[in-house]
C-alpha cells in the first residue's frame, strides 16, 4: 500500500470536475482533504485504543506520540460535555433514529444515562434497519436483547424526563461508528456502522450482551458488506 501522491490527488480532483471550474475544484480539494485528515485522526485513535487495551498509560501514549499525557487525552478521551455532532452529520435517517430511541429506552427504563444497552435495544427495536437484520440473521431477537440487559442493567425507578446524557462509551461507540464507516470506504454512517461501532468498544453493557447471546462480529461484518453491495448492484441496476 502506498501513500497518495500529491500528483494523484490533483487529478483526482480534476476527473471528479471535467468541466474545469475552479471554485469547484477547489471545494472538492477541501473536501478530499478534511477526508484524508479524518482517516489519519482514526487511524491514531485506533492504536491510541489498541494501546490502552494492553495496558499503555497516558504517559506512555503521550510520550509515543510525542506529546504530554495530558495532551493525549484531550484528545482521546470522550468529554463530559454536549455533543458535537460535526463528524456525525453522515448519519443516515435510521441511524438517527436509533440515537433518538437510545434516549426513549433509558427514560423508560429510570435511568438517568444513556448507556450502550439503550443503544443496543434502539438498533435491535428497528427492523428496517441493516443493524437488526444482520442480528435477526445470526438468530438474535428484541425480545433475547431486551431480557439480557433487564438482567445486565436493570431498571431504576420511575420514568426519567429531561434531556439524558450519553456515557463516555456510548460517545465512543459513535466515535467508532464514524471509524467503521471510514474503515469500510462508506461515505454515510448508517445503524450497521453503529452495531460495528458498539462491538469494537467491546467493554460496555450493549457488546457483553451481544457476546452473551453469542454474536459472531465477524459473520455480522460478512452479512453487512454483503447486504451493502446486493443494494448498490440493485441501485446501478435502475
Amino acid at each position: 500500500m502506498t501513500m497518495p501522491r500529491l500528483d494523484d490527488m490533483i487529478n483526482l480532483v480534476a476527473t471528479l470536475h471535467p468541466d474545469g471550474d475552479p471554485l469547484a475544484r477547489l471545494a472538492e480539494a477541501v473536501q478530499q482533504a478534511d477526508r484524508l485528515g479524518e482517516l489519519s485522526d482514526h487511524l491514531v485513535g485506533h492504536f491510541v485504543d489498541q494501546a490502552r487495551r494492553a495496558g499503555a498509560t497516558w504517559t506512555d501514549i503521550g510520550r509515543s506520540m510525542g506529546v504530554t499525557k495530558q495532551a493525549a487525552q484531550k484528545r482521546f478521551v470522550p468529554k463530559d460535555e454536549p455533543m458535537d455532532w460535526g463528524p456525525f452529520s453522515r448519519f443516515t435517517d435510521y441511524a438517527r433514529r436509533v440515537v433518538a430511541q437510545s434516549q426513549a429506552e433509558a427514560q423508560s427504563a429510570g435511568h438517568g444515562y444513556i448507556g450502550t444497552e439503550h443503544v443496543l435495544i434502539a438498533l435491535i427495536s428497528l427492523p428496517e434497519g441493516l443493524a437488526a437484520q444482520a442480528l435477526i440473521a445470526q438468530g438474535i431477537t428484541e425480545e433475547q436483547v431486551r431480557a439480557a440487559v433487564k438482567v445486565a442493567a436493570p431498571a431504576g425507578g420511575e420514568t426519567v424526563t429531561g434531556h439524558i446524557p450519553f456515557t463516555p462509551r456510548v460517545r465512543k461507540v459513535l466515535e467508532l461508528a464514524v471509524r467503521e464507516a471510514l474503515r469500510l470506504e462508506h461515505n454515510f454512517i448508517g445503524t450497521e456502522h453503529v452495531l460495528l461501532g458498539l462491538l469494537a468498544e467491546g467493554d460496555g453493557v450493549g457488546a457483553k450482551v451481544l457476546t452473551g447471546l453469542g454474536v459472531d462480529t465477524e459473520e455480522l461484518e460478512r452479512y453487512i458488506v454483503a447486504k451493502l453491495s446486493e443494494l448498490l448492484r440493485e441501485r446501478q441496476g435502475e
